[in-house]
């Protein structure tokens, strides 16, 4: 089933929604208002001009027709302006039933399975959207001392994503309708683009940085095709290594198709494409195996790429950008395109990567709209960041022509959150860990020094009994996370255990250390955070 928070001036009202694709039918859910799955089928069938649909006897067919009709009830609940979220549970195949719906809805709409496949390859689920899987840990049959436990835990966290969106959040992602900018990283291209997201915030831009990892790629450009992107600079095109080689972070034929039809100003670069990606090294197609390989770490392997991998790379790009009509600039730095390609460095290989310059310069066709420019410096020079910013500069206003941008929410200050709320909420002791941010000797001082401040604010949020989300980037989680990145949202439950989702990054917010080293911290110190009944758990502190 799926469950439904529809609102109409700040009252909730729950609606049960049966999307069963079995051949047996619910016709009631106690006390809730309840669509039947035949009303939901109508109006499917009424949105396509055909006749009624009868539900297929083949369960994968079904669970297909049924998240199509679930897809249009919720598209038009929330056209409708009365959805305030939508909460499902399921198992494999309810989940993707559910997923494929539940994506449809904007960025912001609070979305979430409790579902048995949460820890596993979520991707196919979650795609480039904000929804949060739950894990279930029990299988879904009925009520038992874990799943109770596990529902309630999924029912008060959805009640505060819906409570703060009805009470505190502003539908505005635009403050003072800055442009907003996306850039895509790779840790092989951080100093670069840290350059370049401090210079364009300098200059009034709001930048979006995505890691570019296959869903990096695809999350910008499903930002762009909404509109949240109003221009692009496309610095790490790695994932076009992974397609064409076939890595485990490639991005699929339509790469650069949507920013292209947007015509929205981009910039692109050829950042970490002397690399493709695997992971573990015996997971090396052995085929590969006698290749150039570094070990980045125990979960990720890079291949050099060839002068031959690097004509097709070229080839690849040209191809999309000679189909624009809209303003792009190519930017290439000459002494090369990631830390590891550079002078005694192990991805060093000035022919490969000169090769790849050079078919980029004669293949794509130059005109007024579409440039090609080449620099002296290596792809981390500040010099080579500043002709970027510059060239974006060249072809970008940073005051958007359309007003009508779209809206995500922003919550208003924690203190703002409590105003005229009770909020019953204990704390409780945990054990600590044997090691702080002390016994990282490598670390700076000023981290170590500005890391114990915030850990201290946090202990003190702790000790007035008030739950706590944290963010920080993946690395400080796992390695397995290092070039992956993105935001991982830390949430501890009462057992002390965290659970980790997100997208993005938190460039803006903190610089990179800082981020890692306090998240890594409220790990190692599993925080003791405990939430009351109810409503308790919308009393957040966001710590940024």
């Amino acid at each position: 089933m799926g469950l439904y928070l529809i609102y109409n001036d700040k009252k909730v009202e729950v609606v049960i929604v049966d999307v069963s694709a079995g051949q047996k039918e619910t016709e009631s859910s106690g006390d809730f208002k309840f669509v039947k799955r035949k009303e939901l089928l109508l109006c499917y069938s009424e949105s396509v001009g055909g006749n009624p649909i009868a539900l297929p006897d083949d369960r994968g067919e079904a669970v297909d027709v049924m998240s199509k009709a679930l897809q249009h009830f919720i598209k038009k609940a929330h056209a409708d302006g009365v959805l305030a979220g939508a909460i499902g549970l399921g198992g494999s195949g309810g989940t993707s039933l559910l997923s494929s719906a539940f994506r449809s809805l904007p960025v912001g709409v609070p979305k979430l399975i409790v579902s048995t496949v949460a820890s596993g390859q979520t991707e196919p689920y979650v795609g480039t959207s904000d929804l949060v899987l739950f894990p279930s840990i029990v299988d879904i049959c009925g009520i038992n001392s874990v799943s109770r436990v596990v529902l309630s835990n999924a029912g008060a966290a959805f009640s505060g994503m819906v409570i703060g969106k009805l009470e505190k959040f502003q539908e505005s992602c635009n403050e003072g309708k800055k442009c907003t900018v996306g850039i895509t990283m790779f840790g092989v291209t951080t100093p670069c683009v840290n350059v370049v997201n401090e210079r364009l915030k300098k200059e009034g831009y709001e930048t979006l940085i995505f890691h570019a990892t296959g869903v990096g790629g695809k999350t910008m450009e499903s930002l762009v095709r909404e509109g949240y992107i109003q221009g692009v600079l496309d610095i790490t095109t790695t994932e076009v290594a992974d397609y064409v080689v076939g890595g485990v972070m490639a991005c699929d034929s339509s790469r650069f198709d949507v920013i292209i039809e947007k015509k929205i100003p981009l910039v692109l670069s050829v950042g970490a494409l002397d690399m493709v990606n695997f992971g573990a090294k015996d997971t090396i197609p052995s085929h590969f195996q006698q290749r150039k390989i570094h070990i980045h770490n125990a979960q990720v392997s890079l291949m050099r790429t060839t002068v031959d991998e690097n004509k097709k790379f070229a080839a690849f790009i040209a191809d999309k950008l000679n189909k624009s009509s809209s303003k792009i600039v190519v930017c290439l730095p000459q002494k090369g395109v990631s830390a590891l390609d550079a002078s005694e460095k192990p991805f060093y290989d000035p022919e490969a990567t000169g090769t790849l310059l050079n078919e980029l310069q004669r293949l794509i066709q130059i005109n007024e709209d579409r440039q090609v420019k080449t620099y002296p410096y290596h792809i981390n020079d500040p010099e080579f960041a500043k002709a970027l910013v510059d060239s974006f500069m060249e072809i970008c206003s940073k005051n958007p022509t359309d007003s009508s941008l779209p809206q995500v929410a922003s919550c208003e200050s924690s203190q703002d959150l409590q105003k005229g709320h009770d909020y019953n909420v204990s704390s409780s002791s945990s054990g600590t860990l044997t090691y702080s941010p002390s016994n990282f000797p490598d670390a700076r001082p000023e981290t170590l020094q500005r890391t114990q401040g915030i850990l201290q604010q946090l202990r003190d949020q702790i000790s007035k009994g008030l739950p706590i989300v944290g963010a920080g980037a993946g690395t400080g989680i796992s390695a397995k996370f290092e070039e992956a990145g993105g935001v991982d949202l830390i949430v501890l439950y009462n057992s002390g255990r965290f659970r980790m989702a997100g997208r993005g990054s938190l460039a803006g917010l903190l610089p990179f250390a800082d981020a890692n080293a306090i998240v890594l911290e409220m790990v190692n110190e599993v925080l003791p955070v405990s939430c009351g009944k109810g409503s308790a758990c919308s009393s957040w502190s966001m710590w940024n």
